[in-house]
């Protein structure tokens, strides 16, 4: 059930008051701007978000916030309009849940997913056909759309910018709380509509966005531009220089702190490919529900896409699987690679996703059973890449408790069923011992010694 709540915004007095502030906005040459935004912040904040009822700011106060997070040079004023941004959403929500307050019990209160009339920072209306790249150059007070978005993703692919950091993260803050409340009422009582109508949703279904490019420049931020440019790589044991951006950047505040933003950011967008993956499968149960029609179009599910990516650029397996822990997705997209060098092609072709018989573990165990089996899928994939999965796939599944766990197998043994970790275990011992068959002169990368001491470790401790 879905409901819509209003915000009072007619406070004319309080806007006009509270802007009036930001009059030397226009003064470019003025000493002052750094410090009357400073004050205009400081004055939402203790009319907003101090009082306990604190006024919801309009949307021209909103937009200047805005405004000054994606203008601002000073570090200082980059944080202050990010945190108070944030603090805002928080105390006033968008989408939230509700549930009435009766004398049911929790389980058996009806939710309601509550809709805010608010301002938003996208502006993802009806798709207008351009070929012109000058949404990269929009002024700072402009709304995002579905160009400006993937652009502001290739920015960051192109060069470290910390201080697009904050917009980058706010951004999916933004994705985030519309979409989950959303998807936590469709997975409850199948409310597609509401989900349709989210901004994930519509962003991603502009016909100006290209879809795949968005999940490949995702990919790789999460694997080169961020982790695997300042972490050690720790499967391979090599060391990655840090960026010359840090050393090259004129602002020593925001060079100081531009390692922590530029992690902030690589979980941002990691959630937002958690947040893509989830609606994938939210869009999956409704259409075998009968509740999609050729209006919701159809889209290419973001673990292929991140599959298809690994296959030809197997260089990012490593640094892709480092910086994603999401347990859960990770074993997913691990098991299915691995069975995807294990079929046949002309019998179970892009069948991935859909397959019933592919639970995530169950298909995975089958890969190693056979020296030959195994043989074919190190000639496809490559010894280490085939290391790095497996000792990925035990990290995820030390990961998750045993009751999920259960859960992502299928067609396999009671005792199995009662200890998946043991089993897992066992299998992974298996698979290195197959690999070892295989090429008597394999060298043990350094995670794959740790993965056989864990799953020693757990197998001596649960016997």
């Amino acid at each position: 059930m879905e409901k819509s709540i209003r915000r009072v915004t007619n406070y004319r007095g309080y806007e006009e008051n509270t802007l009036a502030i930001l009059e030397t906005f226009c003064a470019l040459d003025s000493s002052h701007v750094h410090d009357d935004r400073l004050a205009f912040l400081e004055a939402v904040r203790f009319s907003s978000i101090v009082p306990e009822n604190g006024t919801a700011p309009t949307c021209k106060m909103m937009e200047a916030i805005f405004e000054i997070m994606r203008d601002a040079k000073s570090l200082e004023l980059i944080l202050a309009s990010y945190r108070l941004l944030s603090e805002l959403e928080k105390r006033f929500p968008r989408v939230c849940l509700f549930k009435e307050d009766n004398k049911l019990s929790l389980s058996d209160k009806p939710v309601e997913l509550l809709v805010g009339e608010a301002w938003s920072p996208f502006s993802i209306g009806p798709d207008v056909a351009s070929s012109d790249r000058h949404t990269a150059n929009r002024r700072s007070n402009e709304l995002v759309d579905a160009i400006s978005f993937q652009l502001l993703l290739e920015s960051l692919c192109e060069v470290a910018k910390g201080t697009k950091s904050s917009d980058t993260k706010y951004l999916i803050d933004i994705l985030e709380g519309d979409f989950l409340p959303r998807n936590s009422s469709f997975l409850e009582n199948l409310n597609w509509t509401s989900l349709r109508d989210s901004l994930l949703n519509k962003l991603l279904g502009s016909r100006r966005l290209n879809y795949k490019n968005l999940v490949k420049d995702s990919l790789f931020i999460l694997c080169n531009q961020f982790h695997a440019h300042y972490l050690t790589n720790h499967d391979t044991g090599a060391a990655k220089s840090s960026s010359p951006t840090m050393c090259d950047n004129s602002d020593p505040a925001l060079a100081f702190c531009l390692p922590d933003a530029e992690k902030c950011t690589c979980k941002a967008v990691q959630r937002f490919l958690i947040m893509m993956m989830d609606l994938d499968s939210s869009r999956k149960k409704a259409g075998m529900q009968g509740l999609t029609t050729r209006v919701d179009g159809v889209r290419t599910p973001v673990i292929e896409l991140i599959m298809d990516e690994l296959s030809y650029h197997k260089d990012k397996i490593s640094p892709f699987l480092q910086a994603f822990d999401e347990p859960k997705l990770k074993l997913e997209i691990v098991s299915q690679y691995i069975q995807k060098y294990n079929v046949k092609p002309s019998t179970r072709k892009r069948k991935l996703i859909d397959s019933p018989d592919d639970a995530a573990i169950t298909g995975f165990l089958k890969c190693f059973l056979s020296s030959t089996s195994t043989k074919g899928i190190v000639r496809k994939v490559g010894s280490e890449a085939v290391q790095v999965l497996l000792a990925h796939l035990l990290q995820a599944s030390m990961s998750i408790p045993d009751e999920h766990l259960i859960e992502e197998i299928s067609g396999l043994e009671n005792d199995f069923r009662s200890s998946p970790l043991v089993n897992i275990c066992n299998s992974i011992i298996s698979a290195f011992t197959k690999l070892k068959e295989t090429d008597a002169h394999l060298e043990l990368l350094p995670i794959s010694k740790e993965a056989l001491f864990t799953a020693a470790t757990v197998l001596s401790t649960r016997s």
